[in-house]
């Protein structure tokens, strides 16, 4: 199946996880440590500081967090065994484990709010490992550096006058937008929800996984 042809749903799917990476991040950077919770990159930069500074606490914080993002991203590649995008692929069961890592998340905040955001950087590895690339493209929803990256590359191309597939540039608008409305959404609900407001990109990820799971029967089912 060719690029162009990516079915509608599955760019609706790609908008709706970038919405709930939007959240949740936001939600990390609203609560306790004002910690970013998938863009592992500042982490990394944060820990080599904190060992500058022989902060004990904070390097076994920060180490903590990057591991457990390898973690949800090691138990995608354990459930579906290729970061290739392919019809048929259990999905769901990602998509299930990220809503649980953020209840989770939401369940240990108010008892141990420093080590509970460990669930949702569980929960970002695993969203973002689970389509990795699809026709040649790199599909992060997560974070945006690629993103933009391959935005800049895009309008570079088309100064230069070359072909540009115009349905990549549009999937990459959508997790960019998606981020960005995650990030609004979240801002908007915390003052009155606070921590409850994590139940929202939980119930989100939830909903990813039921509609996934009646698509994927359906497509089994179907002659």
């Amino acid at each position: 199946m060719p690029f162009q042809r990516l079915p509608l749903w599955i760019q609706v799917g790609t908008f709706m996880l970038a919405v709930n990476a939007g959240m949740i991040n936001v939600l990390g950077l609203l609560t306790v440590l004002h910690q970013s919770v998938s863009h592992m990159t500042g982490n990394v930069s944060l820990l080599a500081q904190a060992l500058l500074h022989f902060d004990i606490a904070q390097i076994i914080y920060l180490f903590c967090v990057v591991v457990c993002y390898v973690i949800g991203s090691f138990y995608s590649g354990l459930i579906l065994g290729s970061s290739q995008f392919k019809l048929g692929r259990r999905y769901g069961i990602p998509l299930s484990l990220v809503a649980l890592c953020i209840f989770l998340c939401w369940l240990f905040l108010p008892y141990f709010p420093r080590y509970a955001l460990l669930w949702a950087c569980v929960a970002m590895g695993i969203q973002n490992a689970m389509v990795s690339h699809y026709k040649g493209t790199i599909i992060r929803t997560t974070h945006l550096s690629g993103v933009l990256t391959d935005l800049g590359l895009a309008l570079g191309y088309s100064v230069r006058g070359l072909n540009l597939e115009k349905r990549r540039i549009i999937l990459h608008l959508l997790i960019l937008i998606g981020f960005f409305m995650g990030g609004v959404i979240a801002t908007l609900l915390y003052p009155s929800l606070k921590l409850q407001a994590f139940l929202v990109p939980a119930l989100l990820g939830l909903s990813l996984s039921i509609t996934y799971w009646f698509l994927y029967l359906k497509s089994r089912l179907t002659p």
